[in-house]
C-alpha cells in the first residue's frame, strides 16, 4: 500500500514539474508615438464657435443666502457683492447658442485678483472660483433673438 502511495505521489510530483516548463521570449520595445497615434488620431473634429460680448453668470452669496443672475458685458466690470467681475470673451458652439458656453473672466476683490481664467458652463467645477463667501459660475452666453438664441 505504501508503494502505491509513493508511486502516485511520484507521478503527481513529476507532472507538476513538467507542467511548469515556461519558455521566455524577450519583447521588442514598442514605439510610444505609434501607440498614441492609434489612441489619439491627428484629425480632431473642431466645433466651430462664435464669440459674443455678454455672459450670464449665476452668483451665490453664501453669507446672505442670496442667488442672483449677473449679466456682464465685455470690458465693463460688474459688481457682485464685494467682487468686481470683468468679461474678456464668451464663446459658444455655432450650432447651439444655449449650450456649452465658456467665458474668460477676471474676478477681483479689493483690487486683488481672486480668479482669472476660463469657466465652462457644463463643468463649473473644472475651473471654479475658490472664494469663502461667493460662488460664481457661467450659465450661458447672452445671445440676441436675431442670432438664434433665447434672449
Amino acid at each position: 500500500m505504501i508503494r502505491v502511495w509513493l508511486t502516485v505521489f511520484g507521478v503527481l510530483a513529476a507532472t507538476s514539474v513538467f507542467a511548469q516548463d515556461i519558455e521566455v521570449t524577450t519583447l521588442e520595445p514598442s514605439n510610444p508615438e505609434a501607440v498614441l497615434e492609434e489612441i489619439l488620431p491627428e484629425e480632431k473634429a473642431e466645433i466651430p464657435t462664435l464669440s459674443i460680448g455678454q455672459v450670464i453668470l449665476r452668483g451665490i452669496d453664501k453669507l446672505n443666502g442670496t442667488a442672483d443672475n449677473i449679466v456682464v458685458a465685455t470690458d465693463l466690470p460688474r459688481k457682485f457683492g464685494l467682487l468686481d467681475i470683468e468679461l474678456k470673451e464668451c464663446r459658444y458652439p455655432q450650432d447651439n447658442p444655449t449650450g456649452e458656453a465658456f467665458a474668460f473672466l477676471f474676478i477681483k476683490e479689493a483690487s486683488e485678483t481672486v480668479f482669472s481664467g476660463w469657466m465652462v458652463a457644463s463643468s463649473p467645477a473644472l475651473n471654479a472660483l475658490d472664494h469663502q463667501r461667493y460662488d460664481i459660475w457661467v450659465q450661458r452666453c447672452r445671445v440676441s433673438l436675431a442670432a438664434g438664441g433665447d434672449e
